[in-house]
């Protein structure tokens, strides 16, 4: 399904606090705090949910991405993933950086990820990516996708413009591999930052502790050499060789009707 840039822009209007946390509001946590129900950790050269050496774990009500590797080590790669798929959907966490980081990465900047709409069993499942990563979280990947956005003209990299302000629809495609479009503006801050994604149908918009910063349109998949679009999945968080902790994790459904302010 496709939405004009209109009703998109309509659609998104207002943000939620992370505070409102009555049922009444419809959220509904997808992470019970206390273990990894609901969810499976597929690690790099491991099969689907097995972590011997415990990639992924809880601590004190967090998720929490190489709980017990050794500062500087040699990590594998994973995700811990929803058993469930989800459609038209308000989703938001908090995350926030450990202290350790591994190999091969201890030298660069911390790096995780929250993939949504995931539709195949690969250790980084296709989908589209909403970045984590220090200085650079709201960044929109393409991972064995097609996606479009509106970009600024001006500018030689992809960055997010909103068409009202000048930016121009780009479709960025990878069949085997990623690419990426970079947040308008950097909203990230030290400690608990707030993640808000909300998806309806094949559009999604990214926002940064309160802050639009990344819009996604006709989100599609290869079918049979056909771009089919790409409305629901699972949902997952990457272990990319850094330390980070995930919390209140939350979901709500929203049809296909705006979100309430």
């Amino acid at each position: 399904m496709k939405y004009s840039l209109h009703i998109i822009a309509i659609l998104f209007v207002g943000v939620l606090g992370i505070n409102a946390q009555s049922k009444k509001d419809g959220w509904q946590r997808i992470f019970n705090g206390k273990d990894l129900s609901g969810w499976y950790v597929h690690v790099k050269g491991q099969p689907k949910n097995s972590d011997p050496t415990k990639i992924v774990g809880v601590t004190d009500g967090m998720i929490h991405i190489y709980p017990d590797a050794e500062q500087g080590s040699k990590q594998p790669i994973a995700v811990v993933c929803t058993e469930k798929e989800y459609a038209d959907y308000d989703l938001r966490f908090e995350y926030k950086w450990g202290t350790k980081k591994f190999a091969p990465r201890v030298d660069k900047i911390r790096d995780s990820g929250l993939l949504y709409h995931c539709f195949d069993e690969q250790v980084w499942p296709s989908s589209v990516e909403c970045q984590i990563q220090e200085g650079d979280t709201g960044d929109i990947w393409a991972v064995r996708t097609q996606v479009q956005t509106t970009v600024d003209p001006s500018k030689k990299q992809h960055v997010f413009l909103p068409e009202k302000d000048g930016g121009v629809m780009n479709t960025f495609v990878k069949t085997n591999s990623v690419i990426g479009i970079r947040k308008s503006h950097i909203a990230e801050k030290e400690g608990w930052n707030t993640v808000e994604v909300k998806i309806r149908g094949d559009s999604a918009v990214h926002i940064i502790n309160g802050q639009t910063n990344n819009m996604v349109f006709s989100m599609a998949r290869l079918v049979d050499d056909k771009w089919e679009p790409l409305t629901k999945g699972k949902i997952a968080l990457q272990a990319e060789f850094a330390e980070v902790f995930y919390r209140n994790i939350e979901i709500r459904p929203a049809g296909k009707k705006a979100a309430k302010k």
